[in-house]
């Protein structure tokens, strides 16, 4: 560098003047010292990694302080720039802290930034933006991607499962196909929903199984109705919102996510083998025929499982604009023959920035096609069922089936002749334009389509003698259903700062969603080959012999919404918000279609009080106070509030000497029916103490519901002319306390270890049902079936709906003894000298609702070893254990059908399949529900700057005392009709949960 210098120097002196003067002297001088700075310029490289992982960080900011010049690190975190030696290299990165760096004589210089937990943790997405954590008033719970379950997890809702206090998700089947109940503090509906609303980067109502988990970035839950009445008519169960990963600037980065699982299942029934079957004939004088086998059957009709996801998302970006694509597969196959599930998914993020920055547009593409292998429960009872003594297979290779019993099919068959298929196309679309007008006000508008369509084919084919029983021997139908959601909102939002004590936001939206639903279908029977399945539905003469048929439908309803919110903060000590929505629904009567649902909440940051202000171990404390009013009109169909004709049975026409469809009303007119109405009061109190050691938060909550629908007896003398009548007659009230607790017990450099537990304590009540209009009987018994083929119980009666009483609490006899012959001697409740357990002698047996459901996750940190084991608890429900009832007893039935091991040893010997307390069980349990471990390897390797692999495993450990399969049994509710669903009922028809792991990696480039 010093020759270059005084060869331009020997040209320059060539140039000038031949007199040396003072200007001379002084450009001798200027050329010396900057020489002399210029020699001190040196080269400097160096790596910047996170602090956290040692991962290098692609695209930070390294700049010479005081100067334009920079560079940015390369995929793997390295860079190299030219500095002098008394400069100071600015180093930044989004979602790191800042550093500076003195250059000093340094060639080399590794730099590792710590997460900026600031920036992270104190923006928290509410409904239409975002507020800082420390305003927020309502009660919200966030989750990152980082915190969710490992395993095979292939939904987001079992990624959540025991992370957020109150929100209980029920996983009680094992089929890859099924959707785990949703509950966020209790039940709340009993003919609507009561799931909670799902709203994926703004759109409302998107499917959330729809989604990979690896594409998610945060999961914020707003679990009071003071939170979730933005949401007006659809908050009533709680709002969960889902915000998916967006590009950056930068280096573009690939992100690959994969594991290969294996699933077995967890617990299985202790059904009787061949040796133990015809002992038990033998003990209680059975006469069967022997043929000599040793079946299992539910070996036979089980498996391993195997699975496997894929998912590779690219993101990067420029200063204006920032993508992200994500592609992924999922492959689940399940235990059960028949079952399975695979699915792509893809998605397109994009953000683009113009008109000097006042133009922020969004753009959210995604599309997900699923195929679902679905294979009927009936085979697991029909299991149950079958004799271990009888084969699989008569001699010539046909199904074996007993002969002259009660319709025992062989399970195999109706797996392997019973083929069902369920295609999901789904695609949406979302453009969200902000444009700010002024610094303080923002105007934005936000368009949406999704479009869904499922085509689901099911064929039973023939079998030898129709062993299925099959009208004209087999069978095939083809339905289709299809759904088109448009929606439109547009929102104005103005920010003020009146000075640094005072700042107040006001929101102001509106909103149109449409929504259409289509369908037809079309069934036949008697092919003349099965070959071509239920795709040539024309060639069965089932519809030339009257036993075919066809049907299709179309409804809609329309949406419209006024929404707007106002916050307040005062001396960074006192926050209030205010939210306000007035909805209008086609779906309810004249006299009801709006509705208005407010709600208010306060905050009080009590540790910058004077008297709490020098307390040292108080990091943060606040108060929260809040009531609001939501609604719910999920899942309730259009057109129940008017007269609607329809197909009615058929009528003989002389005329044309055929059998022709006749038409009468299918349903009332109620002009006042509206949504059902959810009112919650609470009161919270965060908190950090000593330095974030311990954090949480403790609320409690009342939860009530009112003018809940349910479908009644419709007075004739009223005029309706139609039997039943949907109306709101009833209301249910929870009440119940949440606490998440974060403990810090070792934070260094090597190694770290946390324990968070989120708890909740809730018990709900019926509080009315009926009203003057349409009063309803006392007790609405709920019905179950205990699962087909089987004498006595297609149809059981287990649960009631009764004022003051719990949601689906059990009804029944009492069992005060068990006579020498084995019979039930039940307790004479109202001492009239009859005994009728069945009738008048019936007493309540159990609450099936839990009254305490906690998860326990620890997380530990040791160099490039990372761990978690996640525990959860169940605490206060009970179980009505119908397997016992039908299977432990020493009675005829095994003569032609299996039975549980404790038959052996069983004191029963009364076939009575009703209701009692004899067979309500504890349904405590503790379960080991996802542990993992992984290695995060120190260096990059080539184009790869970070790589992971772990393990994981799912449902690994069970305690409880329960007898049956598992205690985590369906938590369903749905009282409409004949269509009901009764909670905590163990049945034998239910797909078994099972145990997984899996061998994964994350990989970054």
């Amino acid at each position: 560098m010093m020759d270059q210098y005084f060869n331009w120097f020997s040209r320059t002196e060539r140039q000038v003047s031949a007199k040396i003067g003072l200007k001379a002297l002084f450009f001798v001088v200027t050329l010396v010292v900057s020489s002399s700075l210029f020699a001190q310029e040196q080269m400097v490289s160096g790596k910047i990694t996170d602090a956290a992982d040692g991962t290098g960080i692609p695209g930070t900011s390294i700049a010479i302080k005081g100067t334009t010049k920079g560079v940015v690190t390369d995929v793997n975190g390295t860079f190299k720039i030219s500095a002098p030696s008394g400069a100071t290299l600015v180093i930044s990165s989004v979602g790191y802290l800042t550093q500076q760096i003195a250059v000093g004589t340094k060639t080399e210089i590794d730099v590792a930034l710590a997460t900026d937990a600031k920036t992270i943790e104190e923006v928290i997405v509410v409904g239409y933006g975002t507020q800082k954590r420390k305003e927020i008033s309502g009660t919200v719970t966030s989750l990152g991607s980082k915190e969710f379950n490992a395993g095979v997890v292939t939904n987001p809702l079992q990624a959540a499962q025991g992370k957020v206090a109150g929100l209980v998700i029920t996983q009680s089947s094992g089929d890859p196909n099924s959707r785990p109940t949703v509950r966020l503090r209790g039940t709340g509906s009993l003919s609507g929903s009561s799931e909670p609303l799902y709203v994926i980067d703004g759109v409302i109502g998107a499917p959330i199984e729809n989604i990979a988990p690896d594409d998610i970035l945060t999961m914020d839950v707003l679990r009071d109705a003071s939170s979730a009445a933005i949401y007006g008519s659809r908050g009533a169960n709680g709002v969960i919102l889902i915000n998916t990963k967006r590009g950056k600037s930068g280096v573009p980065t690939v992100d690959y996510n994969g594991f290969v699982g294996m699933e077995t299942i967890a617990q299985r029934p202790g059904l009787m083998n061949g040796a133990e079957f015809r002992e038990a004939a033998k003990k209680y004088n059975a006469t069967f025929t022997d043929l000599g086998a040793n079946t299992d059957w539910l070996d036979v009709i089980t498996r391993t499982a195997r699975s496997q996801s894929h998912n590779v998302g690219i993101s990067g970006g420029s200063e204006n604009s920032s993508y992200r694509v994500s592609v992924g597969y999922l492959d689940q196959i399940g235990t059960l023959l028949g079952s399975g599930k695979d699915r792509v998914n893809a998605r397109l993020n994009m953000d683009s920035k113009a008109l000097n920055g006042k133009l922020n547009v969004r753009y959210n593409f995604a599309i997900s096609q699923s195929k679902g292998d679905i294979a009927r429960d009936v085979a697991l009872g029909l299991a149950y069922n079958m004799r271990p003594t009888d084969p699989v297979y008569n001699e010539d290779g046909t199904y074996f089936q007993l002969p002259g019993t009660f319709s025992n099919f062989n399970p195999l068959a109706r797996i392997e002749k019973n083929n069902r298929q369920e295609k999901i196309l789904d695609m949406l679309g979302n453009i969200q334009a902000t444009y700010s007008l002024t610094q303080d006000l923002s105007f934005k508008v936000s368009g949406t389509l999704r479009t869904q369509g499922k085509d689901i084919t099911e064929y039973i084919a023939s079998t030898p003698g129709n062993i299925l029983q099959v009208p004209g021997g087999n069978a095939g139908q083809r339905i289709y259903n299809d759904e088109n959601d448009q929606q439109l909102e547009t929102t104005l939002n103005y920010t003020k700062s009146l000075n640094s004590n005072n700042s107040f936001t006001l929101l102001g939206g509106y909103g149109y969603q449409e929504v259409v639903n289509s369908g037809f279908g079309a069934v036949n029977r008697n092919f003349l080959t099965d070959d071509l399945g239920a795709n040539s539905l024309g060639s069965g003469i089932g519809i030339l012999q009257l036993n075919a048929g066809l049907g299709s439908y179309k409804n809609a309803y329309k949406l419209i919404s006024f929404f707007g919110r106002g916050t307040y903060s005062l001396n960074d000590k006192y926050f209030a918000t205010v939210n306000l929505r007035r909805d209008g629904s086609t779906k309810f009567g004249a006299n009801n279609k709006w509705g208005i649902f407010p709600s208010a909440s306060v905050r009080w940051a009590i540790n910058k009080e004077d008297f709490l202000k020098n307390v040292q171990f108080i990091d943060n404390m606040a108060i929260r106070v809040g009531w609001g009013r939501t609604g719910n009109s999920n899942d309730i169909t259009p057109l129940q509030a008017r007269s609607t004709w329809g197909v009615n049975g058929t009528y003989y026409d002389p005329n044309t000497d055929s059998n022709l469809p006749s038409y009468g009303i299918q349903s009332n007119t109620n002009p006042n029916l509206k949504w059902e109405v959810n009112e919650n009061y609470g009161v919270g109190v965060d908190f950090s103490l000593s330095k974030g050691k311990l954090a949480g938060s403790l609320d409690f909550y009342t939860r009530s519901t009112k003018d809940l629908l349910y479908r009644v007896n419709a007075p004739q003398e009223a005029g309706y002319v139609f039997p039943t009548i949907l109306a709101n007659v009833g209301s249910i009230r929870n009440r119940g306390l949440e606490t998440t607790l974060t403990y810090q017990f070792v934070a260094n450099k090597d190694f770290d270890w946390s324990a968070t537990l989120a708890a909740s304590f809730n018990k709900n009540e019926v509080t009315a049902i009926g009203n003057a209009d349409f009063p309803a009987a006392k007790n609405i018994f709920l019905t179950t079936n205990l699962g087909s083929f089987l004498r006595g119980t297609s149809a059981v009666d287990f649960s009631v709906l009764e004022v003051g009483k719990p949601v689906g609490v059990f009804y029944g006899g009492v069992v005060e003894s068990i006579t020498d012959q084995g019979k039930y001697v039940f307790k004479d409740i109202n001492g009239d000298g009859k005994v009728e357990p069945s009738g008048l002698d019936r007493d309540y047996l159990g609450d099936p609702n839990p009254f305490f459901v906690g998860g326990l996750t620890n997380q530990f940190k040791f160099k490039g070893f990372d761990a978690m084991f996640q525990l959860l608890g169940n605490f206060g429900s009970k179980i009505m254990n119908t397997n016992e009832l039908l299977y432990a007893r020493q009675d005829a039935r095994i003569a032609e059908s299996n039975a549980l091991i404790g038959a052996l040893t069983s004191k029963i010997n009364d076939e009575r399949t009703i209701p009692m307390s004899y067979y309500v069980e504890s349904g405590n349990f503790v379960r080991l529900n996802n542990a993992s471990i992984g290695y995060t390897l120190p260096n990059a390797v080539g184009l790869m700057r970070r790589a992971r692999i772990y393990v994981a495993g799912n449902n690994l450990a069970l305690f409880t005392k329960y007898k049956g399969v598992d205690p985590e049994v369906s938590q369903a509710l749905k009282v409409d009709g004949d269509n009901r669903r009764a909670p905590g009922i163990d049945v034998k028809e239910t797909y078994y949960k099972t145990r997984g792991f899996t061998l994964g990696v994350n990989l970054s480039f």
